[in-house]
């Protein structure tokens, strides 16, 4: 039965799930998007709850033959859907825990985010780092929600490949100390970063967009370092100085 009513309660419920607290509080994630969709289903998560426009119907028998799907019309779909032009094709999944332990082996690159606030850049990180190998992403309390629509849809993907560990930033020194990790402080202040410098275990610190770094964590930080740069931009956006990073880091792995 195609549901034509956007005050469908089934509807209604849906569309509250869109709100990354509502969403958050029951303990799920909502996505949204062919790609997105087959993306997570391919990496071993499990849909819960299956929405399709009425047009994409054989999405649902092949991919989530398991569950029946709820069916919506074009029009009401709209009404659940946080894209400018739908797919047609929605899923529910359990909110995924994030990693409890940071992983670790002698040649380790970590790239630990403190108070990162824009999802697009936590997402184009997360992506980053599966493409380059890194060991995990590791986000401080105060960095922006892993599951948030933006991150997941600037990901790709990626956020079901890569570890993401949620630590503060007292947790991650302890354990760097003990592996004996170098830790470099991404730093307007820091020393110009050669290829020669890096070695691995490494982890590097990318901080606030606007404030960068706490002090407390810049000084604990073993280097502190910043890209090259022969062009009068000041500094560049965090995404961007971590791909950086990355890249070279991956070279050593």
């Amino acid at each position: 039965m195609v549901i034509t009513s956007r005050d469908n309660p089934n509807v209604k419920r849906i569309a509250k799930l869109t709100k990354r607290e509502n969403a958050r509080s029951e303990g799920v994630v909502l996505l949204e998007g062919t790609r997105l969709c087959e993306e997570a289903l391919s990496s071993g998560q499990k849909a819960i709850e299956v929405i399709v426009s009425e047009d994409r119907i054989s999405w649902a028998e092949e991919f989530t033959p398991y569950i029946t799907p709820l069916v919506l019309s074009k029009n009401v779909f709209a009404k659940i859907s946080q894209t400018v032009n739908p797919q047609g094709v929605a899923i529910v999944i359990r909110e995924p825990e994030l990693a409890s332990d940071i992983p670790s082996n002698g040649r380790a690159v970590y790239v630990v985010l403190e108070n990162t606030q824009d999802p697009g850049n936590l997402g184009t990180i997360i992506r980053m780092a599966d493409a380059f190998g890194l060991t995990a992403v590791i986000v401080s309390p105060t960095t922006c929600d892993p599951y948030n629509d933006k991150v997941i849809r600037a990901t790709m993907g990626s956020v079901w490949h890569i570890p993401i560990v949620r630590k503060t930033m007292d947790e991650c020194f302890d354990f760097f100390s003990k592996t004996n990790t170098e830790t470099l402080a991404m730093h307007l202040k820091g020393e110009e970063l050669g290829t020669g410098d890096l070695k691995l275990p490494c982890a590097y610190f990318i901080g606030n967009e606007g404030d960068g770094l706490t002090d407390e964590t810049t000084a604990k930080c073993s280097k502190l370092v910043k890209i090259p740069m022969k062009g009068k931009a000041e500094s560049l956006n965090a995404a961007v100085a971590a791909s950086v990073i990355g890249y070279e880091l991956s070279k050593l792995i």
